[in-house]
């Protein structure tokens, strides 16, 4: 019943329903610029209806986490400035931290204490800007050799494993999909 109704909301055909304004009131975001059939108040959601409070909280997540999908990281100029002067490095493989902090004019644990202020670890950051950067190079059509060089993996087989843990699927696959 409720994929049901979840489905009949999202291709707007529930206009008739008895159900609709009760539905709208659970599911807030699939009724976003459509106006419900008629003004009321919301429904009291109390112990005596544990369904529709579990479906209300059910609700507020989903929208949370499309929002979150939507709203842009926001990178700091200090997180920008590390990774501008970290992508150089993927190439010669000195990705070390000791070699960034020197280059950052800072010691290791002055940027391992930033970074960490920031809610990141250096490894994280080093994965991220990684992905990043090889999510680009897959649709600038570069071959999986040079791109895994490019970002400081050992080998073509070291860079495949780590880019499908990344999306879920091989460069290549990636590439004809994208």
């Amino acid at each position: 019943m409720i994929a049901g109704c979840i489905d009949k909301m999202r291709r707007d055909s529930c206009g008739g329903c008895e159900r609709r304004d009760a539905c709208a009131e659970l599911f807030p975001f699939l009724f976003k610029g459509r106006e419900r059939t008629a003004p009321r108040a919301a429904p009291a959601v109390s112990a005596a209806r544990p369904f529709f409070s579990f479906l209300g909280e059910v609700a507020k997540a989903f929208e949370a986490r499309a929002a979150e999908r939507k709203a842009p990281a926001r990178t700091s100029p200090f997180r920008a400035e590390v990774e501008k002067r970290l992508e150089p490095l993927l190439a010669s493989g000195e990705v070390g931290i000791e070699r960034l902090a020197r280059d950052l004019g800072c010691s290791r644990q002055t940027l391992y204490r930033r970074l960490k202020a920031e809610g990141i670890t250096y490894e994280q950051l080093l994965d991220g800007l990684r992905r990043r950067l090889a999510l680009r190079f897959m649709r600038e059509g570069l071959a999986v050799k040079d791109a895994a060089y490019r970002l400081g993996f050992s080998d073509p087989a070291a860079f495949s494993r780590a880019f499908k843990r990344w999306t879920g699927s091989s460069p290549s696959g990636h590439r004809t999909r994208h």
